[in-house]
């Protein structure tokens, strides 16, 4: 359903989405989608949303620059293929070393695409069952990536599967350009966040990882009293929750 949606992202400046279409995307049923959309400002124009508004309201991103974004980051993790005579400006003559990365071609269809993914499912990527993920989380023995997840509400705590695979298997932070918005004088503004639960990257701190790991807990407690959960594939990272 999102695929079929994003398939067009690349020819059209931004596009209207249903109801279904955000709840698939966020991982959440359609009958949430009123009061996160309420939480996070997402208004309906025609009785639809706005794919770049919820890039710009929950996930507090930029999305008309995130192709500059991943063109800056690809570059910084590329190197000469061939001889030495390869110009460092010829993408021909360069790879991205990093394959999750290497194949992406537009940024925000990609993030569309996976949607969000729940911080209790990020157990299968992480390589362990879900309880024992849970008793690792509340241990403090999981490296979550050094970023602000998303709170859609107290016990949904999600990420962006693209940033868990890049701090996981690399190690590495991707530094998404954050939400600005134009006054009617035209001067860029950072976009108000609420709750400061969708900025952008944030640099990795000992603060940082409480407040993560703080938020974990409770979220995980808060799913293991709603039922076994459902089991995991090897490619469950992908997934979104029902």
């Amino acid at each position: 359903m999102a695929k079929q949606i994003c398939g067009v992202l690349g020819r059209t400046p931004d596009e209207d989405i249903t109801t279904i279409a955000l709840a698939g995307h966020l991982g959440i049923s359609r009958n949430t989608v009123p009061a996160i959309a309420a939480k996070f400002a997402l208004t309906k124009w025609d009785n639809r949303f706005r794919k770049y508004d919820v890039f710009r309201q929950i996930h507090g991103l930029e999305p008309l620059l995130m192709e500059a974004a991943l063109a800056n980051f690809k570059t910084a993790h590329t190197c000469s293929i061939g001889d030495d005579t390869s110009c460092a400006a010829d993408p021909i003559g360069r790879i991205c070393l990093i394959d999750e990365l290497a194949g992406i071609s537009n940024l925000v269809t990609e993030i569309w695409d996976q949607g969000l993914i729940h911080i209790a499912d990020l157990a299968a990527e992480y390589g362990y069952a879900y309880d024992t993920f849970r008793k690792k989380l509340k241990a403090g023995d999981i490296n979550l990536p050094p970023i602000k997840p998303i709170e859609l509400s107290p016990s949904r705590i999600m990420y962006r599967p693209l940033d868990v695979v890049l701090w996981r298997r690399h190690g590495i932070v991707m530094n998404l350009p954050k939400a600005v918005t134009l006054s009617s004088g035209s001067d860029v503004h950072s976009l108000s966040e609420p709750g400061d639960q969708t900025s952008a990257v944030a640099p990795p701190s000992d603060a940082m990882t409480s407040a993560v790991f703080a938020t974990a807990i409770a979220a995980t407690d808060e799913k293991s009293g709603l039922g076994q959960p459902t089991a995991h594939s090897p490619d469950g990272l992908h997934n979104t929750r029902p």
